[in-house]
């Protein structure tokens, strides 16, 4: 029998079942995006690298951005951050919990630590709230023109226009589902009220004290895991749910966006409590990124693609397999750019994709494919041989000198589903200017099941766009 050359999907999101021979796909470092000209629907994008920006000792408590000047709290420090990265100190904020803020313009107030701060552009000073209807606080965000506080079983309306002071009678309960409170978070000019159980909207009616009623319809019965995991974008927001599933929800409905994998996965955590979400724009398409300090992971998904768009972003060069969480904890949309706070030190970098390093360390890209069986040249449940493995991907992209001029990718094969890994071969991608080098293996025996893994630390513009290979059923 000859051989056929069979198209294989090489791209592909990242999913990984309890059971490995089921799927083992990882993506990790590159990203999907949909692919209208090429042989696949999708190519593989190298995710941009970390160029530094600028820093202060201190480690980071979250970003805000109050009238398009940059804030960020670090360590016991409110600093702003100028477009160079220069950062001035403008006061204290004691304590070591995640910082969550809210602005009207002018005066920007700070929960963290269940204490609340005032920062005002008009003083230039950080003062502490004193009002005993505010103190406490877990949350705050901002809602015509009056400051939400969240508390356990209730949430505090401010005054208008004064989010240092609120009446004690100015308050939201909730009799529609008796729940605990996690968080306020307004999105679309409606309040969703998160509790432990459910997520209820609320809106603006205009009629009472304070003005606000229950939205009718708008009510989720799952509720906020985490509560720095909301974030959101123009299309929708996000958030990790009570049962160690991922949400998004765009009007009265809430979809679910997580793979089993994922929820799998994040039931092996310590803890799924201290996730923090983010949201963020590369070239027009929207992101989710969700880290799990406890878990030491950090997923994320391209708005676009859905349940199908998820990768995972990993610092250092690891196990391919045992990948550390990302060292951007934080990021923010400021001065044009996507500016990234680091998990463990002070330093804040610029998503860059002319740079393909974290900050001068190398930066691991691994892609782990579907399996390849007889299903593909109708010979199910058989031996099958393999000649050849051809992928289609960037090639010239080489470096005029060190590491990278002369790039390659790592290429392995798996026969047991990932549980170990033989062979093993260093195609040449192209020095620069190599544009018509063609990354190809030959001579790669038989099998019944097989996944390849695709690897590279070198700093170039790796990206993947189609593979195939030459198949037919082995011989008696």
């Amino acid at each position: 029998m000859a051989f056929q050359t069979i198209p294989v999907q090489i791209t592909g999101p990242s999913y990984q079942s309890r059971s490995r021979p089921l799927s083992s796909q990882v993506t990790q470092n590159w990203y999907q995006q949909f692919d209208e000209k090429g042989k696949d629907p999708f190519v593989l994008l190298p995710f941009p690298g970390l160029k530094l920006l600028g820093g202060e000792a201190g480690k980071d408590r979250g970003f805000h951005r109050m009238a398009e000047v940059l804030y960020q709290v670090k360590g016991t420090s409110l600093y702003v951050i100028d477009k160079l990265g220069v950062h001035t100190l403008k006061g204290t904020i004691p304590g070591t919990g995640r910082a969550i803020m809210a602005d009207d313009g002018i005066n920007m107030f700070i929960v963290a630590d269940l204490k609340v701060w005032r920062f005002s552009n008009d003083t230039d000073q950080v003062t502490q709230v004193t009002d005993v209807n505010i103190t406490g606080a877990k949350s705050v965000d901002f809602f015509n023109n009056q400051f939400i506080y969240t508390f356990d079983r209730f949430s505090t309306v401010s005054n208008v226009g004064d989010g240092s002071a609120a009446s004690g009678l100015n308050i939201i309960g909730e009799e529609t589902l008796p729940d605990d409170l996690v968080r306020d978070f307004v999105y679309d000019e409606i309040i969703y009220r998160c509790g432990v159980r459910s997520i209820v909207g609320w809106y603006n009616s205009g009629v009472g004290s304070p003005p606000i009623e229950r939205l009718q319809g708008r009510i989720f019965t799952v509720g906020l895991g985490a509560i720095n995991s909301v974030a959101s974008t123009d299309q929708a927001f996000y958030w990790l749910g009570d049962d160690f599933a991922i949400y998004r929800a765009s009007g009265g409905n809430e979809e679910r966006v997580s793979t089993d994998a994922i929820s799998n996965e994040l039931q092996k955590y310590i803890g799924v409590s201290d996730a923090i979400g983010n949201t963020f724009t590369l070239e027009g398409q929207n992101f989710y990124m969700i880290t799990f300090p406890s878990g030491n992971k950090t997923f994320v998904m391209n708005e676009s693609l859905g349940a199908n768009g998820w990768f995972e972003l990993s610092c250092g060069v690891n196990s391919p397999l045992e990948s550390s969480r990302y060292q951007g904890q934080t990021i923010i949309n400021a001065y044009g750019k996507n500016i990234v706070a680091d998990a463990d030190n002070g330093n804040v970098y610029v998503l860059d994709f002319d740079t393909y390093t974290n900050n001068s360390d190398p930066l691991q890209r691994v892609r782990v494919t579907q399996s390849v069986n007889g299903d593909l040249v109708g010979a199910k449940g058989k031996r099958i041989q393999m000649s050849c493995l051809k992928i289609i991907m960037e090639s010239g992209v080489g470096l005029i000198a060190g590491q990278g001029d002369n790039p390659r990718i790592m290429i392995e094969y798996s026969d047991d589903g990932g549980n170990s890994w033989n062979g093993g071969s260093w195609p040449r991608v192209g020095r620069l200017g190599e544009f018509t080098l063609q990354v190809e293996w030959f001579n790669l025996g038989s099998f019944y099941e097989r996944i390849f893994r695709v690897s590279t630390t070198d700093p170039v513009n790796y990206s993947i766009y189609s593979a195939t290979i030459d198949l037919r059923r082995a011989g008696k």
